[in-house]
């Protein structure tokens, strides 16, 4: 991290400015590629699930599935010319796509689970800007981001997957992060523009107990975002 950091510094450090700033907001409609840490969540039950049918082949089990989460970001930027300044503000779900699974153990009921996952994130992004061709531009740099990621975990039986013990598992928690971005933008007229991004979060991961203190999950933001966007911008005249 610190040596990506003191290259995007080094490369500011070595653009020439000539324009004046421009202001831009707008929205990135994205798809979140990994669901932060619920990759690894989904991995550990469908682990336990294949685990339970190997001691017992009577057992019939459906593992849970890969989706991808939709996600919905408010930027604001700020442009010098080869220099790009963003805070932004991203809202990711899976609530309408719920991941689930279910085993059926030979003597006991079928429980079915299901993973709800919801977060907030606010990253901070420099980025340096590379001028392309016909009002396009691509470009590429990275920052730091705060997260409150919220995981719910619901099952239908007590008997089976025990390091959830309730049928309601509620966990949340704030991460702090890093992310990596690059991506390109196109003029549509004198004040919108297009944009395509490729976002890379990561983070460590860190232990975070239940709501009601009697379980706890390792939970962080390591996933991929890719989107378009849509921007208003203002030349700022400074």
């Amino acid at each position: 991290m610190k040596r990506f950091l003191l290259l995007i510094l080094t490369l500011l450090l070595y653009t020439e400015l000539y324009a004046t700033g421009t202001f831009s907001t707008g929205f990135l409609f994205a798809v979140d590629g990994q669901n932060g840490a619920i990759d690894k969540i989904r991995n550990d039950i469908n682990h336990d699930m294949r685990l339970t049918q190997y001691s017992d082949p009577s057992t019939s089990i459906n593992e849970i599935d890969t989706i991808y989460s939709p996600s919905l970001s408010i930027n604001f930027r700020y442009f010098y010319d080869r220099f790009m300044m963003q805070l932004a503000w991203e809202y990711s779900t899976c609530f309408f796509f719920n991941e689930k699974g279910s085993i059926t153990p030979s003597s006991g009921d079928k429980n079915t689970i299901e993973l709800k996952y919801s977060r907030f994130t606010f990253p901070f992004t420099m980025a340096i800007i590379l001028p392309a061709w016909n009002n396009s531009r691509f470009f590429i740099g990275g920052g730091l981001n705060l997260s409150f990621m919220m995981l719910e975990v619901n099952k239908s039986d007590y008997a089976t997957l025990t390091r959830f013990p309730d049928k309601k598992n509620t966990y949340s928690g704030y991460i702090p992060g890093f992310h990596f971005k690059i991506g390109a933008e196109t003029t549509l007229s004198r004040n919108y523009s297009i944009s395509f991004e490729y976002i890379k979060y990561m983070s460590k991961n860190f232990t975070v107990e239940s709501d009601n203190g009697n379980s706890e999950i390792y939970i962080g933001l390591n996933s991929f975002e890719i989107g378009v966007g849509i921007n208003y911008n203002v030349n700022s005249g400074i």
